[in-house]
């Protein structure tokens, strides 16, 4: 995977001494010290990953899906590090979960080719711990983590609710630096369901965070979330609990900010389906819902249709330096496109600006973010 990097210049500490042209002395100049700059990383983030479904029959985008990320792939591509959220199964088998007579009984199954789209697209990682990752029990769970691994995608998230087989936890990679170090960052996900790692277990949130940084040594934690209310009446970030027929979804404003003082670096959520604000908490990034991505046909209208792609740029220890929100629209079967009138970014600004009191982060007309003054 060919990746590019933001280049920082470094400074060094100088000692000089000057003549002075009038009295003909030498005069030792006071040291000038000038702090070297850190090193930076630039953190991709986007939504729901559906690239098509074989089940119950093949729904496939033309050209076997080999042009779904054309539009962003420059992006994904430039990032040090891309994420998102892979909302299905990468299998061939698998024993179907939902009854199949009911209208709400959507299931994803993806081919197993369709991991070098991802590769392609820079695609360095993606969450696991989602409501689909179980549609066809065990089996297609397995075979997901299995197919994704061999293609050089990281993936973590997922569980056996019969805690008879394990699955992984988290996924860890070091990664180039400008200058010319490298990085060791570690990912993890949770969700909301008995088959994914739970945002509301805080001992395992905090086991797992806490492994990555002591343990594995991770310079930088990435933590991504599957929870909250779905669709275009859950655009607002509630304080407390939220629940969408009859299952509990999650405490995010609780959960984000505890995963930060665990050790996390940044926080990227999805689940609604619709994006949600973002926030800077202790100089860490937040995004509470990316909503959709990718989803070939599903979810591809209105609100639903908003897919925006987060860069966020960093210093080698964590720390938000400034990022953007890149708008695409989802178009049905071929993936997102650019959007010239920035209608993702727009839309998280104004909820920013609604639901996060006393932001510190300054969202401009074109997606830049900046931290206030």
């Amino acid at each position: 995977m060919r990746k590019h990097f933001w280049m920082v210049a470094a400074t060094f500490c100088l000692t000089f001494s000057c003549s002075c042209a009038n009295s003909g002395e030498n005069v030792a100049a006071e040291p000038v010290v000038i702090e070297e700059v850190p090193d930076t990383l630039t953190v991709a983030v986007v939504g729901d990953i559906m690239m098509g479904n074989t089940f119950p029959n093949n729904r496939l985008p033309a050209n076997d899906g080999k042009n779904l990320f054309d539009d962003p792939k420059d992006i994904l591509r430039s990032a040090t590090i891309t994420c998102g959220n892979f909302e299905g199964t990468m299998a061939t088998s698998g024993k179907p979960r939902k009854n199949l007579g009911s209208p709400m009984a959507f299931m994803f199954m993806m081919p197993p080719r369709y991991a070098a789209h991802l590769v392609d697209a820079g695609f360095d990682y993606v969450g696991l711990a989602n409501n689909h990752i179980y549609d066809f029990f065990e089996e297609a769970m397995t075979q997901t983590e299995e197919n994704l691994g061999k293609a050089g995608i990281g993936c973590s998230g997922a569980r056996d609710p019969k805690g008879i087989h394990s699955h992984v936890e988290f996924f860890t990679k070091s990664f180039e630096l400008p200058k010319g170090d490298s990085i060791k960052a570690g990912f993890c996900a949770f969700g909301h369901e008995d088959y994914s790692l739970r945002t509301r277990d805080t001992a395992t949130v905090k086991r797992i965070i806490s492994t990555l940084k002591n343990e594995h040594g991770c310079n930088i934690v990435i933590v991504c979330f599957h929870g909250g209310r779905e669709g275009s009446g859950a655009r607002h970030l509630p304080y407390g609990s939220e629940m969408f027929y009859g299952d509990e979804r999650g405490f995010l404003r609780d959960f984000t900010h505890f995963a930060i003082d665990c050790g996390a670096d940044i926080v990227y959520g999805h689940g609604p389906h619709v994006v949600r604000a973002i926030e800077l908490y202790k100089d860490r990034f937040i995004a509470y819902s990316l909503g959709n991505f990718c989803t070939a046909g599903m979810g591809v209208k209105g609100l639903t249709g908003l897919a925006p792609l987060i860069t966020v740029r960093i210093d080698e220890s964590g720390k938000f330096i400034d990022g953007k929100i890149h708008s695409f629209l989802q178009q049905s079967m071929k993936g997102p496109k650019k959007d010239p009138n920035n209608l993702a970014a727009k839309e998280i600004a104004e909820l920013t600006k609604d639901d996060i009191k006393d932001s510190s982060l300054s969202i401009a007309e074109d997606g830049t973010i900046t931290k206030k003054e």
